[in-house]
């Protein structure tokens, strides 16, 4: 157990170099082209999202968790589905290739046939990844899957922003798109030490799929129903608001896709290699939600106080509307890693056929959210959105619960004293700032001073999470 600890501590600190770095880069780069675009060109790719994302998670069709998820993975297994992404990759381009004008028409915007063209080489570009990746994965190689994302990361935000800056509009954000997608690609061949062979066996793909084509359902239900706001909100309203929306989003999905992709990166491989213990299992759970809450809680309070002065300062006053956008979808966040802490329990123990039906419990709800609030607004449909998250890990849980005694109350419950603390030092903060009229001072002043507030009273109150992660630091600072 000691080599799986010191493993899952080297993963988790190149893991979260990889996420920390990559999505600061993207975050960085990100602002300075929402400072020289405009909403509209948000929206624009907005409405295509839905179609790229689905193209993609057939490309996958769960051969990546599959891949991850086996015991005893063969050169043939690697081998087989490289081949299949490809082939199930180009097909698709060429579906979407097809259905462009359709869209197009769909939106009643020409400009979306080129720009749908174009952005679906994307399809095709990262069907040749996921075979890699996934050999990355179970080798828990996360810091050449760090080089490679922080490059490629790097390298697209800058040449979407010479692109931006030259008035190429939302061809920045497309060409932002394929060029780090090409990079990525490149990167993974030059780096990876996995080579396909020539071979396709038939009863490899026929094990692998057989449990990747649940996933698949389950990943193409959810990829659709996470979009559908995209498409409502680009059918019924205008572009630009469908930009105010994908802002709001963009900014909560940082910390929560940050924290999400660390735990299920790291803890996806060792929950496989322990799912047949109990106690281990819900011990590396309980320490996941813990420090979920430890980091993000802390985080939401601060977004929903300093909204306004986020968006005026690092975005400008265009973005204006995002504000109680961005407020409202904060709720959400603490919710999308706890989600995935308790789905990937499901994966971990070949549950699939469990996972996909929770997906279809959420879908139903969302369903039911879209239509109770399209009619009045992007308020109330965000609204809808965040009560959907609430209901949902509800019933992530409920299998969590049945196989470990691991109950949504209890996790809640663990979450408890970091909400609290969280509330208490931004209030705080929050005080002392509005000291000062700057909109810029008001930020930097209130957020350093809630950090500092928040750890203090961590260290007073001895959270396990504030130790483990102030030593971690300290002995890699040491070496």
């Amino acid at each position: 157990m000691s080599i799986l600890k010191q493993k899952t501590t080297t993963g988790l600190i190149w893991s979260s170099i990889d996420k920390l770095s990559t999505l600061l880069i993207q975050f960085i780069l990100g602002i300075v082209l929402a400072r020289i675009l405009m909403p509209e060109d948000y929206g624009l790719i907005g409405m295509i999202a839905i179609f790229i994302a689905i193209s993609q998670s057939v490309v996958d069709s769960g051969f990546f968790t599959a891949l991850v998820q086996k015991k005893t993975v063969t050169q043939s297994d690697y081998s087989t589905i490289f081949f299949f992404n490809i082939i199930i990759g180009c097909a698709l381009y060429l579906a979407l290739y097809a259905s462009a004008g359709l869209i197009a028409d769909f939106y009643d915007t020409s400009l979306l046939v080129d720009i749908i063209r174009m952005s679906s080489i994307n399809v095709i570009i990262v069907s040749t990844t996921i075979v890699h990746k996934a050999y990355i994965t179970t080798k828990i190689d996360f810091k050449t899957l760090a080089i490679i994302n922080i490059s490629s990361a790097l390298l697209g935000g800058i040449i979407g922003i010479y692109m931006a800056m030259n008035g190429y509009g939302v061809w920045a954000l497309v060409y932002q798109s394929l060029i780090r997608s090409t990079t990525m690609a490149l990167l993974y061949w030059v780096l990876n030490q996995w080579k396909p062979s020539w071979v396709f066996d038939k009863e490899s793909f026929k094990s692998l799929f057989g449990f990747g084509s649940k996933l698949m359902v389950s990943e193409l239900l959810k990829t659709f129903f996470k979009n559908s706001y995209l498409i409502i909100i680009g059918k019924i309203y205008k572009a630009e608001e469908l930009g105010y929306f994908t802002r709001a989003t963009l900014f909560k999905q940082i910390p929560a896709t940050l924290i999400t992709n660390i735990l299920q990166s790291v803890t996806f491989p060792i929950l496989i290699k322990v799912i047949d213990d109990d106690t281990k299992v819900k011990k590396l759970l309980e320490r996941s939600v813990k420090l979920t809450g430890f980091i993000l809680l802390p985080i939401i309070v601060m977004l929903i106080i300093y909204a306004k002065p986020i968006i005026l300062v690092l975005l400008t006053e265009k973005w204006m509307p995002t504000v109680i956008l961005l407020q409202v979808l904060s709720l959400e966040i603490i919710f999308h890693p706890l989600q995935y802490i308790n789905l990937n329990f499901l994966n971990a123990k070949g549950r699939s056929d469990l996972f996909l039906k929770l997906e279809f419990i959420k879908n139903s709800l969302t369903i039911i959210a879209i239509i109770a609030t399209y009619r009045y607004g992007l308020l109330w449909m965000s609204i809808g959105y965040v009560l959907v998250s609430f209901i949902s890990f509800f019933a992530n849980t409920y299998y969590t619960q049945q196989f470990i005694r691991y109950s949504a109350i209890r996790q809640l419950s663990d979450l408890l004293p970091y909400t609290l603390v969280s509330i208490t030092t931004s209030g705080i903060a929050y005080s002392i700032s509005q000291l000062f009229d700057s909109l810029v001072l008001q930020l930097s002043i209130g957020i350093l001073i809630s950090t500092v507030c928040y750890a203090m009273m961590a260290y007073i109150l001895k959270f396990q999470e504030f130790t483990e992660l102030r030593h971690l630091l300290l002995k890699n600072t040491k070496k």
